[in-house]
């Protein structure tokens, strides 16, 4: 009897020594770091996942297979808001339309996220924190860890430790690492040359607008958004400093007195607009130039430089704050700075992220210019 009970003991400390491996290999936990610096527990496999808001990251993450670890998800931020894209992700994964919906931001129900039992539910820092966190204590009690990323932020550094968090989370640590590194070298291409412009080197005067219809404005960026993108792809914004918020209304008259050199709009399907500028997912290109050429006859805007021109242009709306988002930046800096970025294919850049690591195709439009078409 006392030497099983030495023999046991030695097993014991064995098992300790080893770090817990073999308690991983049965089913153990591991520790993670999110971008609010909480520290979370979760199961060596993680086998349940509800997003609120970063499902296109999620996936680029995780590859097909993580849409079979998905119990539930937001569908308002997609169905309408982003109509091609939810048509593009139910198309390829029909069983989304059919996960539970578990809310947007203040709609988000914590009573169904629990009721799923997932091992952790993914969410955006800036997006959802605001309206959970009074909601948090609920989920620790039914033993529920909520991971929170940050692409909003619009740095390589937080589009990194969110990748890599996602890839901690759900064993795809190499694969995280390798879209981070992607990302990195596509936001340094333009870092680098925008940095090599003479600090006397002609700026255009950027005014960018959210489409909605020729005879309607839609709101601007101040010094967010892409209202931040706009200096650091070597334009000046016109609307700098007129808010702290996400977004902005430029008066029409503001617009014309500025006389920008450059316009451009951000679109994308909704279910709501038919005089917006369609671009993303399954556009066309020709009826996208249509729509963009018609806000060309605004009132009072004849005789702006942007106009007679022809420097207008549309993006592709969600081409900010996201996993891909380097692609916009790229967009926006061959708009500001033609010349300086004439070798740079930002779609064909876009076509390989979504090759290599998208579940779903670049099939679409994202970019249009009037003066391109010339």
């Amino acid at each position: 009897m006392k030497k099983k009970m030495v023999w046991l003991g030695m097993a014991a400390a064995a098992l300790l020594a080893a770090g817990g491996s073999a308690f991983a290999q049965e089913g153990g936990t591991k520790e993670v770091t999110d971008v609010l610096d909480r520290t979370i527990t979760l199961p060596e496999d993680v086998e349940k996942v509800v997003v609120t808001f970063n499902l296109e990251e999620y996936l680029a993450v995780t590859g097909e297979e993580g849409i079979d670890k998905l119990v539930g998800f937001s569908h308002d931020y997609w169905k309408g808001r982003r109509e091609d894209a939810w048509k593009t992700y139910v198309t390829k994964f029909p069983q989304i339309q059919e996960l539970p919906d578990v809310g947007y931001n203040d709609t988000i129900s914590v009573e169904s996220i629990i009721s799923l039992d997932p091992d952790v539910v993914l969410m955006s820092a800036p997006v959802n924190y605001d309206y959970i966190e009074p909601e948090l204590d609920k989920f620790a009690e039914a033993g529920i860890e909520v991971a929170f990323v940050n692409y909003h932020k619009q740095t390589v550094e937080m589009h990194r430790s969110s990748t890599e968090l996602i890839g901690e989370i759900m064993g795809q640590e190499e694969r995280a690492k390798e879209i981070s590194d992607f990302y990195e070298d596509q936001v340094k291409l333009i870092e680098e040359r925008i940095s090599g412009l003479e600090e006397n080197a002609e700026r255009p005067k950027v005014y960018m607008e959210y489409s909605i219809a020729p005879n309607t404005y839609g709101n601007s960026w101040a010094d967010k958004m892409w209202g931040a993108l706009i200096p650091q792809c070597g334009g000046i914004n016109i609307a700098a400093g007129l808010s702290d918020g996400n977004s902005v209304e430029v008066a029409p008259e503001q617009v014309i007195a500025s006389n920008p050199d450059l316009i451009v709009f951000t679109g994308c399907l909704v279910d709501d607009n038919n005089e917006n500028i369609v671009v993303g997912y399954g556009a066309d290109r020709e009826k996208a130039l249509e729509r963009l050429q018609a806000y060309k006859e605004r009132e009072g805007w004849s005789g702006l430089n942007a106009v007679k021109n022809d420097r207008m242009a549309v993006l592709y709306h969600d081409l900010s704050r996201h996993i891909f988002d380097f692609a916009g930046t790229q967009m926006l800096a061959k708009l500001c700075q033609p010349e300086l970025f004439a070798d740079v294919d930002p779609e064909e850049n876009l076509r390989t992220f979504f090759e290599k690591y998208m579940p779903v195709e670049l099939e679409g439009v994202w970019m249009v210019s009037l003066e391109a078409e010339e």
